[in-house]
């Protein structure tokens, strides 16, 4: 069996391990086929298949007993239990699509059954009536779990929903588990379990990046409101120009929407020769951008996004960005789904994966003729 070169040997047999549970192929407590029977399937090292089993063991989704192999992880009460994705924003449907996907595939493995089409209740501004009603509808449908993306808080915004809603559930007895942002403002942790990325290291990873290909006015282009993604990112933003020994400077962190066509204007205002963006949607809105102003990217800007979706290949330039790893993103949190309903009494977790920088052409030096 020849893998193709795309990714690592090891992620090929930790893929193939974890696609056949998701798959219910192999049974909660069946023993998984050996390192021996791995390492003959793919023409691999005993070392190879250890690294893919310890990260599937990471994921909770294997046991290894010493002396007697690798066992599905049993679920014990989480068996059967429904559970829902609720996110509560709008403007994220590209990314949280395949991270919900994604959770699909992992709830089947952890034995929990999920249920799709929860509402969101984030755009009502009564959002004490909007959380009951959608904790009505899912206690009515037995609902004992919720994976929740909180929503996007505008910046003036007196009330907390997210952390409305948040009460609601957990007073109804309903498992939460955050994806990508905690509800508490950054740098605090929330008191509920939280899974995504670095969000710090992703907006230092990014600005490096740019810094590395000789840019030296970088600003940072994100959107309206309070996230906490957000301010991780800008954070790390802040950290890599201070090591680089550049000023941070307020007025270059610059919040605008893609539907508005003065926000590139007020980006070039600042004569930027670097662009660090919050998410590929806006730095496939600004490429576009200055494609149509004569501005070359990447010869006159060079750009990056996060998250890899369909908009990083989209624009006639395609970006460089960070990779989420969704798989991984989604066994966690469903391993730490079960592992609540399964009334594990440990501290709430925080698990943040690193992210993948893919170089394209958007931040790639122009070629010397």
């Amino acid at each position: 069996m020849a893998p193709a070169p795309s990714k690592p040997l090891y992620r090929h047999v930790r893929d193939y391990v974890h696609d056949r549970i998701a798959n219910g192929d192999y049974a909660a407590d069946r023993r998984l086929p050996t390192d021996g029977q791995l390492m003959r399937r793919f023409s691999t090292t005993r070392a190879t298949v250890a690294k893919a089993m310890q990260e599937l063991e990471r994921m909770g989704l294997i046991q290894r007993r010493p002396g007697a192999g690798s066992f599905v992880r049993p679920a014990a009460f989480a068996k059967g239990a429904f559970v829902a994705t609720v996110v509560a924003g709008r403007g994220d449907d590209e990314f949280f699509a395949p991270i919900c996907a994604q959770i699909a595939q992992a709830c089947q493995a952890s034995n929990l059954a999920l249920l799709w089409g929860a509402a969101s209740p984030a755009t009502s501004a009564d959002a004490g009536t909007s959380a009951e009603r959608l904790c009505s509808q899912l206690l009515r449908q037995q609902v004992r779990g919720v994976f929740l993306v909180p929503d996007e808080l505008p910046d003036d915004a007196a009330e907390d929903r997210n952390a409305t809603l948040v009460r609601t559930l957990t007073a109804a007895g309903i498992v939460v588990v955050l994806l990508d942002r905690d509800i508490a403002p950054f740098p605090e942790d929330g008191p509920h379990d939280l899974v995504g990325i670095d969000n710090m290291n992703a907006g230092y990873q990014q600005t490096r990046h740019l810094l590395a290909c000789g840019c030296r006015r970088i600003v940072y282009a994100t959107r309206p409101g309070r996230l906490w993604t957000k301010a991780a990112r800008i954070a790390g933003y802040r950290l890599a120009l201070q090591q680089a020994g550049l000023p941070f400077q307020p007025e270059h962190v610059c919040a605008g929407r893609t539907t508005d066509s003065g926000f590139a204007d007020m980006i070039l205002d600042l004569k930027p020769d670097g662009i660090v963006c919050f998410h590929d949607p806006i730095a496939a809105h600004l490429s576009r951008r200055l494609e149509e102003l004569h501005l070359p990217v990447p010869d006159a800007i060079r750009i990056v996004g996060l998250d890899d979706v369909r908009s990083a290949h989209a624009p006639s330039v395609p970006l460089t960005t960070l990779q989420q790893p969704c798989r991984s993103i989604a066994a966690q949190a469903a391993d730490l789904m079960a592992r609540r309903l399964n009334r594990d009494p440990s501290p709430p977790r925080r698990v943040l994966f690193g992210t993948q920088l893919i170089i394209r052409a958007s931040s790639r030096p122009a070629l010397s003729l």
